[in-house]
């Protein structure tokens, strides 16, 4: 998969032990707009999609996490590798070095949909599902850019790719 962009904070003793979590992230368009997660805690848009737990394909967290979170049915045979972004830094909780690795696939979803089973840490920031205009995504993310510490500038750049670029062919 292609590399996007890669953040790096630079804000770490590069001798610390990295600490690499993979995440697969949804790129869905309904209507002219894009499907993403909406954190009312933080004003902030995130991409649906998150951690790939051990022995798990990135499709197999792909289709969990989107169902989990949107309670939307991914479409496995559609998904498509877009590209990757990673962001680096100090971790906040050991002294170590944390990478997150977002790895977008474009994908199409069933019209049926099930019930979301959110986390607790979910609930209590005020997530939800969201279909919104790229712009208004964007807008929202550059508003409050630390909303989420992480996260925001490699969702918000893959956001700024999209509507620079338009609609990849893979969902078109």
């Amino acid at each position: 998969m292609d590399t996007l962009a890669v953040f790096d904070k630079k804000n770490y003793d590069p001798s610390l032990p990295r600490c690499i979590r993979n995440t697969a992230r949804a790129i869905i368009y309904a209507g002219g707009k894009i499907a993403l997660h909406y954190c009312a805690k933080d004003d902030v848009y995130i991409f649906l999609g998150g951690g790939v737990e051990d022995g798990e394909t990135h499709a197999g967290a792909l289709i969990r996490e989107v169902r989990e979170e949107a309670g939307l049915v991914v479409k496995p045979s559609t998904i498509k590798p877009f590209g990757m972004a990673a962001e680096i830094r100090k971790d906040s909780h050991a002294e170590a070095i944390y990478e997150k690795r977002f790895f977008y696939y474009t994908c199409e979803v069933e019209e049926a949909t099930v019930r979301p089973a959110l986390t607790e840490d979910e609930q209590a920031g005020g997530y939800g599902l969201a279909f919104v205009s790229v712009d208004g995504a964007i807008a929202a993310n550059e508003r409050n850019p630390r909303g989420r510490q992480f996260d925001i500038e490699a969702e918000t750049y893959v956001l700024r790719l999209l509507r620079d670029k338009g609609v990849p062919q893979a969902i078109s």
